[in-house]
């Protein structure tokens, strides 16, 4: 589909290693007639400033960004992910409750309003718990906590088993039913750490994250599994990872895009 302008709504624009996927994903889309815009929501700006565009990808969970959707999505603009399934994925307890219902495997996760509430789940369970807060991103203010101990930040939290995994984690992303398959060493806080490709992946973390995407109705996803004794755990959702390590990704969205442009309307 030739003359599709697509728009990326982003975070720090500015910097480049906040989202590598714009340049391979300018070539794929001018590769197939397109063409792409950014538009940085977390510098000032006002409704009148949104570019025009044919489909608007929401690359980023800051709330600038997610206002930036709505505006657009009142507007009758299309976006990529639905602006409702984004909401509900950034959510961490919808998330999660989406995906207990659909019988994937989630950590048991208690909710707690405030550091106080934390506190005394930790001294009943007498044992370390993952907490991490509700609306928290990169991986900021999450880690195990122990009796006596406080979260950093404010919450709401979710304080979880802490899951007895590798050393590692798996980042399994893909749009629609593409996928790859990363294997990580997790530090909290940092988003860049190194990713390796896992070029033969077992079946069922792709499955995983297929049926994940199905579950919070996303067509650009991202998981975060943890394998352990009793199976793989799902420990994130992520509506639009960055697809670090995955070359096909920019292809993969680029298509994506432009089947939401030719719907007129989000997935």
């Amino acid at each position: 589909m030739s003359g599709v302008r697509v728009c990326v709504l982003v975070e720090a624009g500015s910097d480049a290693t906040r989202n590598p996927l714009l340049r391979p994903l300018g070539a794929a889309l001018t590769a197939r007639g397109g063409g792409l815009t950014s538009f940085d929501a977390t510098v000032p700006w006002e409704p009148s400033d949104l570019p025009e565009a044919d489909v608007y990808l929401i690359k980023g969970g800051d709330p600038a960004v997610l206002c930036a959707a709505g505006a657009v999505a009142d507007a009758g603009g299309a976006c990529l992910n639905a602006l409702p399934a984004t909401l509900r994925a950034i959510d961490k307890i919808r998330s999660l409750a989406l995906l207990e219902r659909a019988g994937l495997p989630v950590p048991p996760t208690t909710v707690a309003a405030d550091a106080g509430a934390v506190a005394e789940l930790l001294r009943t369970a007498g044992r370390p718990r993952f907490v991490k807060p509700l609306r928290g991103r990169l991986g900021r203010d999450a880690g195990t906590l122990y009796p006596g101990e406080h979260p950093a930040g404010g919450g709401p939290w979710l304080v979880q088993d802490v899951i007895d995994g590798p050393g590692f984690d798996y980042k399994v992303c893909g749009v629609d039913d593409r996928a790859a398959v990363l294997r990580v060493r997790v530090e909290p806080g940092c988003p860049d750490v190194p990713r390796v490709p896992v070029p033969d992946p077992d079946p069922s973390l792709v499955r995983l994250g297929l049926r994940t995407a199905e579950a919070c109705g996303l067509v650009c996803w991202g998981i975060d599994v943890v394998t352990c004794a009793n199976g793989p755990v799902i420990v994130d959702v992520n509506t639009f990872p960055g697809f670090r390590g995955v070359p096909d990704a920019a292809g993969w969205v680029a298509d994506a895009a432009l089947a939401v442009a030719g719907r007129g309307r989000a997935p």
